[in-house]
């Protein structure tokens, strides 16, 4: 589904990882500069909003907006949950790495020395070019959401969005025509491959997927408000944002998608998550909680993903902080139609930001240019902990995949 990250012009791709140091050494947070910038951020588009910046040891967290656009359920809160979307392939690549150093797999191996005939294809994708988005497999979103993908037409969301797929009838789905290249042979996002790699992870563990989640990464890094929405189901639990997307209709601006059944996100999108627990999980991801070193320097191990880095389940972007424009941040982005999630963070895991909003805009409801501007600065002043009042052409929000349709 479409997700939009941060860029800047002319980034350079995030290929040498260096510690952001100089980033570290900066003083406190500045709570009345992020104040600002999140107020300016939910006013440009007129959205709920929650968010926390951490800074060494410390944490300014924040939330604006009202839960709901049309019943009465008070205002947001900083710990309120929201669907992660892609942000989720950062657990699952995690886990996969875990196997990896426990000798269950070699993620050189091909999908198919332990999945025979799950991708339909003589070329086989590896397990790791499936986790960087490098094993050519077409992605089932776009089939299922073609309308909303081509003219922004919400004819196949209302046909589609609360069917329960399996993931081999989602799999089928995806590569019903052929490979979008050839495996290893360029970057093509795909959410069908991370469902390869989600039946892979079941088999390895015999373990069904949110179990696995909740044994390898939810208990470990004390996510406590973190769930794996089980497939057949749909809805959120407990105090949440409720989800909305823009239909292009003045009489009726918005729909409400809590009823995307969460079968289509699984092993890609499926995770329900607060803006605490996000920055928990990353920073369990660098600290050694959940990865050794060996196999965070390959999850970071970024290549050219049309602007950014990708790794393995992981964007690498350059903001170009003034204070260090070398530095590198590790993280995802996610949208599940409705919510838009996105989470970075030092490598060193000092710095780290996590912005989430209820509104998935497809029509300019909001002034872009105004929306662009006023997210660039948030994300820049969470993560440099500076402010950017920088032009458009220096700073600005592109979409982070050649494709639009992702979760």
């Amino acid at each position: 589904m479409h997700t939009r990250i941060l860029t800047a012009a002319g980034l350079a791709l995030a290929v040498a990882a260096a510690p952001a140091a100089a980033l570290a050494s900066q003083s406190g947070l500045d709570t009345a500069l992020l104040d600002a910038k999140l107020e300016a951020f939910a006013a440009a588009a007129d959205h709920a909003v929650v968010a926390e910046v951490r800074h060494g040891d410390e944490t300014w967290s924040a939330a604006v907006g009202p839960r709901s656009l049309e019943h009465d359920e008070g205002d947001a809160k900083p710990q309120d949950r929201v669907r992660i979307g892609s942000i989720t392939k950062s657990m699952t690549s995690t886990v996969l790495l875990q196997l990896q150093a426990e000798g269950a797999l070699d993620l050189d191996d091909p999908l198919s020395a332990h999945l025979p005939g799950v991708l339909p294809y003589e070329d086989e994708a590896t397990v790791r070019e499936l986790m960087g988005h490098r094993g050519g497999v077409p992605d089932y979103l776009r089939r299922l959401y073609a309308s909303l993908l081509e003219d922004d037409d919400l004819t196949d969301f209302y046909a589609n969005y609360r069917t329960h797929y399996s993931a081999s009838e989602l799999i089928a789905i995806g590569t019903a025509g052929d490979q979008v290249n050839p495996p290893g042979d360029g970057f093509a996002y795909s959410n069908t491959g991370y469902t390869a790699l989600g039946l892979l992870i079941e088999e390895l563990t015999g373990d069904d997927l949110d179990d696995v989640f909740e044994d390898r990464i939810f208990e470990p890094a004390g996510l406590d408000r973190t769930y794996f929405g089980r497939p057949g189901t749909s809805g959120i639990r407990g105090p949440h944002l409720d989800p909305y997307l823009t239909t292009g209709d003045p009489d009726k601006p918005y729909v409400d998608t809590s009823g995307l059944s969460y079968s289509q996100l699984w092993a890609g999108g499926n995770v329900v998550s607060t803006m605490g627990d996000l920055n928990d999980f990353y920073a369990a991801l660098t600290d050694g909680t959940l990865l050794d070193a060996a196999s965070l320097a390959e999850a970071t191990a970024f290549e050219d993903a049309g602007g950014v880095g990708y790794g393995l389940g992981l964007f690498g972007i350059r903001p170009g902080c003034a204070a260090d424009p070398g530095a590198v941040f590790l993280g995802h982005n996610g949208d599940t139609l409705g919510h838009e999630a996105n989470s970075f963070h030092s490598l060193d895991g000092e710095r780290q930001i996590s912005v989430a909003w209820n509104i998935v805009d497809r029509h300019d409801t909001a002034d872009p240019d105004a929306l662009e501007k006023a997210w660039n600065e948030l994300l820049y002043a969470g993560l440099c902990g500076e402010d950017q009042d920088a032009p458009a052409a220096a700073l600005t929000i592109a979409p982070a995949r050649p494709e639009p349709m992702t979760a």
